[in-house]
């Protein structure tokens, strides 16, 4: 964290709660939901075919079966009808597709708050997660992970791919990989052993500093994995699957939250969420990271790297891990305060929405202009559905009282103030949340 944050992070001061006013206390209504030129924002299913072979440059095995990932693709109405620029958005462990299309508690869902903001989102469950198919799970790993995340991008271009609208599945001629955690790892590979990648996100990783208890936490799931693993969920369930560090609700929270600036109910109820993970990915991980500092050199890509300042599985500042992507020229790195690892699911999610959809504006991705995104959601409700109106919650709502309400508002302050942000070789992100703009 940036040392002049912590006083404004670790305590209850007086100032950050007079330039927020009393209006956060309230619920206030948000606005309609729709993009930001007016365009309605839908959500549709969507499916692809692809085969679980592994032709990138990180060394593991995969079954070489064909298998469907399954997922949903959220952006305002005329940009499905004249497709653009897509991101695919690819969850880590633990998760599925419900880290980028958040559907249990309202103002929590990145594709439709980007949706909202005017671009289009591919979010799906990777394969052996929740309503994709669920192979063996010692037969995925790393490897075939981005040769899938490769097949869905040419996918996406072709419009090859199944879309439950009469119009058919848009075709898009350009197409960002976003990957947040170890679905990092994938994007980053895909982009060095493919190159077919408009541009790149890296959120939430690094590939060089781990935790000493996420270290822990490998050894222990690879030592279950070498002793068969369990059975994924689902019916019927799958062989070769492990919990990562989160074989209690408990543990996944102290590894994905920064408790004092999120809200209880979303805690609980992404804890309750969370997913077993394949073997292959456990067992493939040291080598993936190998290869990727071996390699992720040669991405050219433009690229935004960002972590949340209180991350408890990938302690570091951004631009550490963009120092690494030494062939990028045009990149943006951003540290979010007060933020833990899922930084789509913590008081500061607005924070993190305005940074992704000012970065994409900048390059030219969206159709929407800077400083547009809603706070608070604009969520769509019922897939493939028009969104319509609706009243979000405030931000930084009423929790379990006055007290945590008061101090989630001074760590909003420092995450509204306190960002940090540099942008090298490439067009300023400008300062969308307030933060330091360092390019």
């Amino acid at each position: 964290m940036l040392p002049h944050l912590k006083p404004l992070l670790t305590g209850i001061v007086l100032a950050p709660l007079l330039l927020l006013g009393a209006a956060p206390l309230a619920q206030s209504a948000g606005p309609a939901a729709g993009s930001a030129d007016g365009s309605q924002t839908v959500q549709r299913e969507v499916s692809f075919e692809v085969q679980n072979v592994n032709r990138s440059k990180i060394p593991c095995e995969a079954d070489g079966e064909t298998y469907t990932v399954r997922g949903s693709i959220t952006g305002p109405q005329h940009a499905l009808d004249d497709p653009q620029a897509a991101t695919l958005f690819l969850h880590g462990l633990s998760y599925g597709e419900f880290f980028g299309n958040y559907t249990e508690q309202p103002g929590y869902n990145f594709a439709q708050k980007q949706a909202a903001a005017g671009h289009v989102t591919v979010t799906v469950d990777r394969l052996g997660y929740d309503s994709s198919d669920k192979p063996d799970g010692t037969g995925i790993c790393f490897g075939s992970r981005a040769d899938i995340a490769h097949q869905i991008v040419t996918q996406l271009r072709s419009g090859e791919y199944q879309a439950d609208d009469a119009a058919g599945a848009p075709a898009f001629e350009e197409v960002v990989l976003a990957g947040h955690s170890v679905g990092g790892i994938i994007a980053q590979a895909a982009a060095y052993s493919f190159g077919d990648i408009d541009a790149l996100m890296v959120l939430s990783y690094s590939d060089t500093t781990v935790s000493p208890a996420a270290m822990g936490a490998l050894e222990t799931a690879i030592a279950a994995c070498e002793a068969g693993g369990g059975i994924s969920e689902g019916d019927p369930g799958s062989p070769g699957y492990v919990f990562f560090g989160t074989d209690t609700p408990e543990m996944f929270t102290m590894a994905h939250f920064f408790t004092q600036n999120a809200d209880p109910v979303i805690v609980d109820t992404t804890a309750a969420m969370r997913n077993m993970d394949p073997c292959g990915d456990i067992t493939s991980y040291m080598a993936a990271v190998e290869t990727n500092k071996a390699n992720i050199g040669s991405i050219t890509t433009p690229t935004l790297v960002l972590i949340g300042g209180e991350d408890a599985i990938y302690p570091i500042q951004a631009e550490e891990q963009a120092a690494l992507l030494t062939g990028v020229q045009d990149i943006t790195s951003v540290t979010i305060p007060a933020t833990g690892h899922a930084v789509t699911l913590h008081n500061t999610k607005d924070e993190f929405s305005a940074e992704v959809s000012a970065w994409l504006d900048s390059r030219g991705f969206g159709t929407s202009q800077m400083g547009q995104m809603p706070s608070g959601g604009a969520d769509t409700g019922v897939a493939g559905t028009p969104a319509a109106s609706n009243t979000n919650e405030n931000a930084y709502e009423i929790i379990t009282g006055i007290g945590v309400v008061t101090g989630a508002l001074v760590l909003a302050a420092g995450a509204a103030f306190g960002i940090s942000r540099r942008t090298a070789n490439g067009p300023s992100n400008g300062s969308p949340t307030g933060g330091t703009d360092l390019s």
